[in-house]
């Protein structure tokens, strides 16, 4: 990743599956692959903004390792969670 991304997951609590935030600083998408938790599951953009950009991010799934690429809009965020 580089100084304009950060991602990271919460894990989650009881009947809580967890997430994944993406914040991106910079001014066009910005995105990255990560090793999540789940493996071969579809992960659902619950929630995001851009700062110019409301387009919606696409629904990813995870590999059989748990990699995903993650991406958020342009100076703003992306909440993806297991679906």
């Amino acid at each position: 990743m580089d100084g304009d991304l950060y991602i990271m997951q919460r894990s989650g609590a009881d009947d809580q599956n967890g997430l994944m935030l993406v914040l991106n600083n910079r001014g066009a998408w910005n995105g990255a692959w990560v090793q999540t938790r789940w493996n071969n599951t579809r992960l659902i953009p619950e929630a995001w903004r851009g700062h110019d950009d409301l387009s919606v991010p696409q629904e990813k799934w995870t590999n059989e390792f748990g990699w995903a690429d993650l991406w958020a809009p342009p100076r703003g965020y992306a909440v993806y969670v297991p679906g």
